[in-house]
């Protein structure tokens, strides 16, 4: 749970986790989602290693305006949600303004299980019906 302090109150935000029994259709729109995550993972540490090696720095927003760019100019980014992939530039720089640049890991194919998050659910892509209470 997160609580925000401001404008005189408080708020509480609660995010929930699901899990989910996708379709066949579902599952391989999940998978394509979850690839193209990984790889604008990979490709943003590997563009701040390289920053860094030069004695420069890179973050999210220099990155998104980048990655809005390259949706342009290859089809394959098309692929997945614009705010699923800002969102995991901002794990990215998170995890390394946390960890440093140099100790994030890489996201391979094995070792990585596939995940992505939905920052805002009302523009999610998919259609799936949860049910809330099950036990």
């Amino acid at each position: 749970m997160l609580i925000a302090l401001g404008g005189g109150g408080v708020s509480v935000l609660s995010g929930r986790r699901y899990r989910l029994e996708l379709t066949a259709e579902q599952a391989v729109q999940c998978q394509e989602f979850s690839d193209v995550c990984r790889s604008v993972w990979n490709t943003g540490l590997e563009q701040r290693r390289e920053y860094r090696r030069r004695g420069a720095w890179m973050n999210y927003v220099p990155q998104c305006a980048e990655l809005a760019d390259a949706k342009r100019e290859h089809q394959w980014l098309k692929a997945a949600p614009s705010h699923v992939l800002q969102q995991t530039l901002k794990d990215l720089d998170r995890a390394c303004r946390e960890h440093g640049t140099f100790k994030v890991r890489w996201r391979s194919k094995a070792r990585w299980a596939p995940s992505f998050r939905f920052p805002d659910a009302s523009r999610s892509a998919l259609n799936v019906w949860v049910a809330s209470g099950a036990g």
